[in-house]
């Protein structure tokens, strides 16, 4: 009995690795907006919410007379498949003006100058895996 026993809390405890591992994808990750506007960390804060399946959002505050904010969406550990950037990184996003973003460490930082101060809505829509966009626009 105390074999068997064994047995099934081994085989629990050697099977807990792979169940975490199916719960830690891309998909089911939290995602965070990650840039100068939060000395690229990774508050609860700024942690993305689904809006609608397959489009996730978060608001931030920025100031104007900061100039361009650089920024990335990215999970707390900077994991390659939920790190998302520009390929070009001279380009900047325009406001409420759809960007075609990549999923990379390769891949530069996104650039937005607020037009004035306020709150932002940061828009990363991943319904399309082949077009992943991001999209800024003022929070109303």
């Amino acid at each position: 009995m105390f074999k068997t026993m064994m047995l099934a809390a081994g085989l629990v405890c050697c099977s807990m690795p792979l169940l975490a591992a199916d719960a830690d994808s891309a998909e089911t990750r939290a995602i965070f907006l990650r840039g100068e506007m939060n000395n690229w960390e990774a508050p609860k804060a700024q942690q993305l919410q689904q809006a609608e399946a397959g489009v996730l959002s978060v608001k931030a505050a920025l100031q104007a007379s900061h100039g361009a904010y650089k920024f990335k969406f990215a999970d707390e550990k900077w994991k390659g498949d939920t790190t998302y950037g520009v390929f070009d990184p001279t380009s900047k996003i325009e406001l409420d003006t759809p960007v075609v973003i990549k999923s990379g460490y390769q891949w530069g930082d996104i650039k937005f100058t607020p037009p004035a101060d306020g709150t932002y809505e940061f828009v990363l829509d991943r319904r399309d895996a082949s077009k992943v966009l991001v999209i800024v626009k003022k929070a109303g």
